[in-house]
């Protein structure tokens, strides 16, 4: 209903406009089109009267507390001024007001007042930098949404929603209060914008040595085109030991029709242990489970929206369909009937991880291939002295032992290393039952789509990174999913809180000591802490000296020339630095340290 109601809009635009065509072109064209009544002033137009443009800049986006402050004209400069007095965050920053004013204030930054409105700027001032207003505790939340949340703010990220505040305004916890309202916003938590999302370390599948004793299965198509046989879909497996593939071309990937297909496969190769799929309906239907409880075998499904638990058939997948279309256009729409060739060439071929080719661990040596044929024709082969069947078995037995052994070897020192590669940019993120999280959404990504739903409450921790996640659907509420497919949710309740109660002081924009006017305070020898084994005599006679070389513990930097130091600055090419204009209080600064400097003698 929505969706019809929303396209009704257009259609209706669009009978206005034809019928006010029709009108202009009954008129004619030499006829003067009659003159529009105008408006007086005084008179009200019919229909509803336009919005001003604020109202509708509220409407769009709408802001903590904005809609009352719109109410009463706004915040007012007497208001701010009272909240700036009254504050208690403010305490520290009117102190050191009050210190700037005596020329004792340490920091890096000049808190000053002016007008009546308390000013922040810093004592080295950057290019484009200017004062900043300090703002109270109860107009942050209005600036904040007003930085951040409206259209004309964009919801832009932690670092420039920061910037723009910074570059007008200024109080305590300014970086992490911005930092928390845009983590904590749930447009942007939704859409993607927020971040979150973790990847989590790798978790490999313990390694199988035996042939089919695990194997995967996923199905791939529809195919197009279509073969003559009516064949779209490909029931593959894949043992898990060797890499050993089956592909069995089908019509349909019902429950009954890959049942017996799979049957066919395990006349000829055993029935495995395990069975490892994703959650399709043909995998999962009762049909299957029934076969799986009769043949022996315990069946696995992968997690949701995670195909990387069944990496195996779904990299073979790719490769299968790569090789399809490498056919010639006639041959692609035969490929059922070149699958068996298909097969035989990725058989053929050894693996990367285990160093041997699938027809080696199977039959224990390489089987004769096109290029075999063509080798054994161009040189003459020494013929084999005839050798019994138990001596055979016995050597093919040991041989495929080794390649197995080998080839386990192998495949443990490639998952140490795919492990070690892949678990650089990882981080395990945990979460406990009842925490909130945002999930994928489990659609196709749209340009203007969101990019996550939710937020949800996990039930249960699975395992090392499988969740049991309350979707809240009516169907099935409970689903198992990855970890990389769930971030955090962040409440904005906790930045209210923040709001409340931040102390006054921010972390990141802490007072600094004055390091230029440390030390500007002459020293003095009463200052010297003696080594109490020393003796009176002893503590006297160490006091006299220090009197007649008091003046080098003077806290005043000084001049020598008792010793000189050479400093290469190379070839003293200039440094190139973007100029900028210096402030009046910046420029009194640098002009009083240079005259110190001249008077000492530097």
């Amino acid at each position: 209903m929505a969706a019809n109601q929303g396209s009704q809009e257009p259609l209706e635009t669009e009978t206005v406009a034809q019928g006010t065509a029709k009108k202009r072109k009954s008129r004619g064209r030499g006829k003067p089109a009659p003159e529009v009544p105008t408006v007086r002033e005084e008179e009200e137009p019919e229909g509803d009267a336009p919005e001003p443009i604020g109202e509708q800049v509220a409407e769009l986006g709408e802001v903590p507390e904005l809609s009352q402050w719109q109410q009463e004209g706004g915040p007012t400069r007497e208001a701010f001024c009272t909240a700036q007095k009254e504050c208690p965050t403010l305490e520290g920053l009117r102190q050191q007001s009050a210190a700037q004013a005596a020329s004792e204030a340490p920091g890096s930054h000049l808190i000053y007042s002016e007008d009546g409105l308390l000013y922040s700027e810093p004592k080295v001032p950057e290019p484009g930098s200017a004062r900043m207003l300090v703002v109270p505790q109860c107009f942050r939340a209005f600036l904040l949404g007003l930085a951040h949340d409206v259209p004309l703010a964009g919801h832009l990220g932690q670092d420039k929603t920061y910037k723009r505040l910074v570059s007008q305004f200024y109080w305590p916890l300014m970086h992490k209060q911005s930092a928390a309202y845009c983590r904590s916003c749930q447009t942007c938590q939704a859409s993607g914008k927020s971040g979150g999302k973790c990847k989590a370390p790798l978790q490999p599948l313990p390694v199988v040595s035996t042939p089919f004793e695990r194997v995967g299965i996923d199905s791939v198509g529809p195919l197009d085109p279509k073969t003559a046989m009516g064949n779209r879909f490909i029931l593959v497996l894949v043992d898990n030991a060797t890499r050993y593939p089956e592909a069995i071309p089908l019509r349909t990937v019902t429950a009954p029709v890959v049942g017996r297909a799979l049957m066919g496969v395990f006349t000829r190769m055993g029935f495995p242990k395990e069975v490892v799929s994703d959650r399709g309906t043909n995998f999962i239907s009762t049909y299957m489970k029934s076969l799986w409880k009769v043949c022996g075998v315990t069946y696995k499904f992968t997690t949701p929206y995670h195909p990387q638990s069944n990496g195996l058939v779904e990299r073979f997948n790719r490769t299968l369909k790569g090789m399809i279309q490498g056919l010639s256009e006639p041959l692609r729409r035969k490929w059922d009937i070149l699958l068996p060739c298909l097969l035989f060439a990725y058989r053929e071929v050894p693996q990367k991880g285990l160093g041997f080719s699938p027809f080696e661990l199977i039959y224990g040596h390489p089987v004769r291939g096109p290029l075999s044929l063509v080798k054994e024709a161009l040189e003459k082969a020494p013929s084999k002295p005839p050798q019994d069947v138990f001596s055979y078995m016995l050597a093919l037995r040991n041989q495929t032992a080794r390649f197995r052994s080998l080839a386990q070897e192998n495949l443990e020192a490639s998952q140490e290393d795919m492990k070690r590669w892949y678990d650089q940019n990882a981080t395990l993120v945990e979460f406990q039952p009842g925490q909130k999280v945002w999930v994928v959404a489990p659609v196709e990504h749209r340009a203007l789509q969101d990019q996550w739903t939710g937020p949800f409450e996990v039930v249960e921790r699975k395992s090392e990174v499988p969740y049991l996640v309350d979707l809240q659907s009516p169907r099935n509420p409970l689903r198992v999913l990855h970890v990389n497919r769930i971030k955090p949710h962040f409440e904005r309740t906790e930045l209210s809180m923040l709001l409340a109660t931040d102390d006054g002081v921010e972390e990141e924009s802490e007072p600094l000591p004055d390091l230029l006017s440390a030390g500007e305070k002459d020293g003095s020898v009463e200052g010297v802490i003696l080594s109490p084994s020393l003796t009176e005599e002893q503590q006297r006679d160490c006091r006299h000296v220090l009197g007649q070389f008091a003046s080098l513990f003077s806290l005043i930097p000084g001049v020598t020339h008792l010793c000189t130091h050479d400093v290469d600055t190379g070839d003293s090419t200039p440094v190139k630095h973007k100029v900028y204009r210096v402030t009046d209080r910046g420029r009194a600064c640098i002009k009083e340290e240079v005259s110190k400097m001249l008077t000492r003698g530097y």
